[in-house]
């Protein structure tokens, strides 16, 4: 009995060892893996295939900045990680948008489609000199022109279904006037021109110049190292208080200059800007009017959005598997 009990054992051991030699052996293909699901939209997949082609064309122009294979190293590891999450989020909310058309039966025609895509593509070939600078274009960022025109397509129905669950939207004149007198920065602003000097002592010297009276135009072409402004002298155009195409320290010094008045130099991640506000006003209300009554439909269409996107998650059951990203 004993002899017997021995040789099961060695059996065992035999075989385990030959179980785990074996799952060592066996790794996933490339074509395994692209097929790994990262989420499901009701019954819908999201592979990891998915998520790559869209990631490509951000990932192949990093890699014209930092170099091939620039991903794996550690210091970008967050970056892409967002890239990732942002991505995955992305091909869920358009598969939901998908799944919710076809229930609405929104989606036209594939000739109608056809057209459509077309009037967004032939003004994009045209911007890069014809069909040649729009390949050339797609490559650089790893796409395909297929893999494109389905990106298109998918971007026109997901407007589709935009446009029906905001169709009921209504915005009165008292509302847009409700909005341009509760929003002041949004409508005050000025003519804005700056000098921007990486060097801070460079910077203050420039800065008492100007504050001394030189004009402060023909400083800015001498001085600045901003290529965006320097040959306007500096000009960043009319500019709203509530702007976010500046950095914060830029807006916030900016707003507090009267009329004429030129700034210390003030640092942000850029450097040190010379700032100086000339037409400053608030903007009359009929001529911004369209313009606020267009801000005040996109708020309400973005809140109709997120709700609704947030009720069909839980319709579809949408799952997502951060830990396979």
């Amino acid at each position: 009995m004993n002899k017997i009990k021995k040789v099961l054992a060695i059996a065992m051991i035999g075989t385990l060892a030959f179980s785990v030699v074996g799952c060592k052996m066996i790794q996933k293909t490339p074509e395994a893996i692209q097929k790994t699901v990262l989420a499901k939209v009701g019954d819908h997949k999201i592979t990891k295939g998915d998520l790559d082609k869209i990631t490509k064309p951000v990932l192949s122009q990093g890699a014209q900045q930092y170099g091939e294979g620039f991903e794996s190293k550690p210091e970008f590891a967050e970056q892409i990680k967002g890239l990732k999450k942002q991505g995955i989020e992305v091909l869920v909310e358009e598969e939901i948008f998908m799944q919710k058309a076809k229930s609405l039966n929104l989606i036209p025609e594939q000739s109608e489609l056809d057209k459509k895509v077309a009037e967004i593509i032939d003004p994009q070939k045209e911007s890069v000199g014809g069909d040649e600078g729009f390949k050339k274009a797609l490559e650089g960022m790893g796409v395909s022109e297929e893999e494109y025109k389905k990106s298109i397509e998918r971007t026109v129905i997901r407007d589709l279904v935009t446009e029906d669950m905001t169709k009921d939207i209504k915005v009165t004149d008292e509302d847009v006037k409700k909005y341009y007198d509760e929003n002041p920065n949004n409508f005050t602003g000025a003519d804005v021109s700056h000098i921007l000097i990486a060097d801070e002592t460079k910077a203050k010297e420039v800065s008492e110049r100007a504050a001394k009276g030189e004009d402060f135009a023909a400083l800015a072409k001498e001085f600045s190292e901003d290529p965006g402004s320097k040959e306007k002298g500096g000009s960043l155009g009319f500019t709203t208080y509530n702007t976010d195409k500046l950095v914060p320290e830029f807006v916030a010094a900016m707003s507090v200059l009267k009329e004429g008045e030129i700034s210390q130099p003030v640092k942000s991640q850029f450097g040190y800007h010379i700032i100086k506000a000339t037409g400053v006003k608030v903007t009359p209300f009929e001529e911004v009017k369209d313009a606020a009554k267009d801000t005040i439909k996109g708020e309400q269409t973005n809140k109709i959005k997120t709700e609704n996107l947030a009720k069909w998650k839980e319709e579809l059951k949408v799952k997502i598997y951060e830990d396979k990203l």
